[in-house]
């Protein structure tokens, strides 16, 4: 979990330092452009997460004590944000899991270009991760 905050905040201040928010943002999508899609079976009412003004699910699977996560959007910028909480929260035990507050928003390194709005729905994305596993 901490190889990945580490990763993304890194990747995010670099972007920033390129172009500030428009650099945060291009860097957002390719991630969401180059992810791996979900099946269009696993696009279930189930796995929505509601809330969010893009389409966004989440499944996840456990392995032994540990769960894995894997998102996907209909939006390339919110699909992105999904890819990093998600691989975030993977491979953690649910007590890691229910550790994680709000404040990882602030430590992954987003700039000021990451709307209220975006920044509740990567809250609402941890959120939902601990309701599903």
């Amino acid at each position: 979990m901490l190889d990945a905050i580490e990763k993304y905040s890194s990747d995010l201040n670099a972007a920033y330092d390129l172009d500030r928010e428009m650099g945060q943002f291009q860097y957002l999508i390719e991630l969401g452009k180059n992810s791996t899609s979900l099946k269009d079976e696993q696009k279930t009412d189930q796995n929505k997460m509601f809330g969010c003004l893009a389409q966004v699910w989440i499944i996840h699977r456990k392995e032994g004590n540990k769960y894995f996560f894997q998102g996907d959007s209909d939006a390339f910028i919110v699909k992105g944000i999904v890819n990093i909480v998600t691989e975030i929260m993977s491979g953690c035990t649910s007590e890691e899991i229910n550790i994680i507050d709000h404040t990882i928003v602030h430590k992954i390194g987003f700039g000021p270009g990451l709307t209220a709005r975006r920044q509740v729905g990567m809250m609402s994305m941890i959120d939902f991760i601990k309701k599903i596993q």
